[in-house]
């Protein structure tokens, strides 16, 4: 199935078509070595220029995010899980949504269990593009775990905060 694609990497934001071959965007981020992407369109961040180009091989481990388009999935696959607020500091963008997690594990914990490839529902992103911030609600937004400087609970008191270890990436 042909689906619309929006990815955020280091330097430029990424809009394209692209072929679902997976259940779920997530699944074939996780799964695949690389994205094959027609009708791109690239903008920058340093400016907001835009450059268009026919095709683009992308490897979703270049990708700090991606907002999932396409299908939920299968609903007979779903489990039950507990909600958690969650915010993370990848590379230029930073996104608050909701973890879905199994019950009885920390939100933390559920974030290092995973496939690289995290999404994160009612989520908005936000980051400066050509010098002005950008706030956009992205509805479910797919988090790089691995490339993440930092990832917390946003509504942690300061208490908790100050006694609790903040996931970080390793240098």
């Amino acid at each position: 199935m042909l689906i619309d694609f929006r990815g955020f990497a280091g330097g430029f934001i990424v809009s394209a078509r692209m072929d679902l071959t997976a259940d779920r965007l997530t699944d074939q981020l996780n799964r695949d070595a690389s994205l094959e992407l027609s009708d791109v369109t690239l903008e920058s961040l340093v400016d907001g220029r835009t450059v268009t180009i026919d095709q683009l091989v992308l490897e979703p481990r270049e990708l700090f995010a991606a907002k999932a388009l396409g299908p939920r999935g299968d609903a007979a696959q779903r489990i039950v899980t507990v909600q958690h607020r969650l915010q993370a500091q990848i590379g230029p963008y930073n996104v608050l949504g909701r973890l879905h997690a199994e019950p009885g594990i920390s939100p933390l914990e559920s974030v290092l269990r995973r496939w690289p490839m995290i999404p994160l529902t009612e989520a908005t992103i936000a980051y400066v593009i050509g010098g002005v911030l950008e706030i956009r609600d992205g509805g479910t937004i797919i988090i790089n775990r691995e490339l993440a400087t930092w990832v917390r609970d946003p509504e942690a008191d300061e208490q908790t905060l100050a006694t609790t270890a903040v996931l970080a990436a390793a240098p």
